[in-house]
């Protein structure tokens, strides 16, 4: 009887075990961070080996959210199948503690939760209801929409709350999405120097637009932009945190080839997306020297491998056309004093860490770093503002495109914002509330289509490049407000709990970068879905701090 007893209290609580729940959510994971980027369509005939890599482009939006949908789908109902069939007396008799895996409702769970019903009252009261739920129809054979219907919107949902109640750590998912970004960012390079070792581009050589903007296994530039600031900063942050020597060079190699990637994509938002993600960090960690110094290397290394690429393209290496910010970052010498100085800092920060093990310093560093970041910040949204309203003739040469707000503004993104905006004041009352329904801006913009044609070449477009102004005319106010009350309550959460769970500041990474480039970028079931397993990851990171905390007070 005693010894019963001592083995009773020898086993782990129910909430502490690594489960096979656990194990299912890993592995969901793994393969979304490690099998989804590289995911190309597939032709099946009968010539061995049966399954072929070679349409390269084609429709791999598609094939992509069917791969997203099928892995979801079978992850969660797997989960479920696993939970109801557990025994619940058998939890009760080993941990009398445990709670329902849906207790415990956060505020970030009813944001998610309201985020999916203003979609699901959206398409309910949308003119346009098939659009709405698949979130793509074909009109005169041509198919509109981006797949981010109320039916993904769900499934999002779904594997939120699969993560946030049966994930554990494990890093290998973490080398994994480490080596495939890796593999990924590597192919982007290969394919802007015109080389071509996955066959993507056989069936585009006539395709100019194709040939141009579509790279690696991810497709458009922009799409990769997207996918690499999701990514990158969480290739960054494990280097900070791992203790592990082998997977922190994995990181590291990681990193160096995301620099390169950076200047492949040719795209600014990635700009926009990874220099936010620097600022912040830089804040986050400037009271640890530990954690700085790391944080700094990955830094110093990825502009090292950016001007590196700089120097294969001054020895002659022919590539695309690239003419984006990070492009010119790559030709231009001052970035070699910026690089300098990172590798003196760090090398300085390496050493006082060497000295003093462990330091903290004080509050106000992060506090006085965090007001200059901020100022620069204001300082650049000023210059634009004054250039836009003010001194509207200055000629600015190239930075004109950036630092003057007008209807050409970012491949005429300028254009789509100021009409959709005048659009959504058009909407009825309930319309302004609760959208036209989600996914639905193709019929909401198309008055524009011929003065979009007219001035700038498209024929028409079913977003608005602008995240925040497509999810306000799709799902209104309300939508656009839950959307923003779940990041917002997923950074604020995530942050809060690092002190005592620091893995949450990685997940909060790719959060951070992901909202800052969704300003200028489309919401497409490539990037997107990692946006939303990060969300989970951070509030999944949370609640292992704070349902601790409640279970030990």
């Amino acid at each position: 009887m005693s010894n019963t007893k001592k083995a009773k209290k020898k086993i782990k609580p129910v909430s502490e075990r690594y489960t096979l729940t656990n194990i299912f959510v890993n592995l969901f994971l793994l393969v979304m961070f490690a099998v989804f980027p590289l995911f190309v369509n597939l032709t099946f005939d009968a010539g061995f080996p049966f399954i072929h890599f070679d349409r390269g482009y084609y429709a791999i939006r598609h094939q992509k959210y069917y791969f997203l949908m099928v892995l979801s789908a079978a992850a969660v109902i797997a989960e479920v199948m696993l939970v109801l069939t557990r025994s619940s007396q058998a939890q009760k008799d080993d941990n009398p503690k445990t709670r329902p895996l849906l207790a415990d409702m956060s505020f970030t769970d009813y944001a998610m939760l309201a985020f999916v019903l203003a979609c699901a009252v959206s398409t309910v009261l949308s003119e346009h209801i098939e659009m709405a739920f698949f979130g793509e129809v074909t009109i005169a054979g041509a198919s509109h929409g981006r797949n981010n219907g109320l039916l993904l919107m769900l499934m999002y949902a779904a594997v939120y709350f699969m993560i946030t109640r049966c994930w554990k750590y494990k890093e290998y998912v973490f080398v994994g999405l480490a080596v495939t970004s890796g593999i990924v960012s590597l192919l982007a390079v290969l394919n802007t120097y015109y080389i071509d070792p996955l066959n993507m581009f056989a069936l585009f050589e006539n395709d100019e637009k194709v040939f141009n903007d579509f790279l690696t296994t991810i497709g458009n530039k922009n799409m990769f932009s997207s996918h690499l600031c999701v990514t990158l900063p969480v290739v960054v942050t494990m280097f900070v945190h791992s203790e592990n020597k082998l997977f922190r060079a994995i990181y590291l190699c990681a990193a160096a080839l995301g620099g390169m990637a950076f200047v492949a994509c040719d795209s600014d938002s990635a700009v926009l997306g990874l220099g936010v993600f620097s600022a912040v960090f830089a804040v986050v960690y400037a009271r640890r020297l530990r954690r700085l110094k790391r944080f700094l290397l990955t830094l110093t290394v990825l502009l090292g491998s950016v001007k590196l690429l700089g120097l294969i393209t001054a020895a002659g290496a022919s590539h695309k056309k690239l003419e984006a910010i990070p492009y010119k970052l790559m030709t231009a010498d001052a970035a070699y004093l910026v690089l300098a100085f990172l590798a003196v800092l760090t090398v300085v920060l390496y050493l006082l860490d060497y000295k003093m093990p462990d330091r903290v310093l004080p509050r106000a560093v992060p506090v006085v770093l965090g007001s200059l970041l901020g100022l620069a910040a204001l300082g650049g949204l000023g210059t634009v503002i004054y250039f836009t309203a003010i001194d509207t003739k200055a000629d600015l040469g190239e930075l004109d495109r950036t630092l003057r707000f007008s209807d050409s503004w970012g491949t005429h993104r300028g254009f789509m914002w100021n009409k959709a905006l005048e659009e959504f004041g058009r909407l009825n009352f309930v319309q302004k509330l609760f959208g036209t329904g989600p996914e639905t801006f193709y019929y909401t913009f198309s008055p524009h289509f011929a003065e979009l044609y007219d001035r700038f070449g498209d024929g028409s477009t079913d977003a608005a490049h602008n995240e925040y102004i497509n999810y306000l005319l799709n799902i209104g106010i309300v939508g656009l407000a839950a959307y923003l009350t779940l990041a917002g309550s997923v950074l604020a959460r995530a942050f809060k709990a690092a002190k005592h769970n620091p893995v949450t500041l990685v997940f909060a990474s790719a959060v951070v970068a992901y909202l800052a480039q969704a300003v200028v970028n489309i919401a497409l079931p490539i990037a997107t879905p990692l946006f939303f397993i990060f969300a989970a990851l951070c509030e999944a990171g949370a609640r292992t701090v704070f349902n601790k905390k409640e279970e030990t007070a």
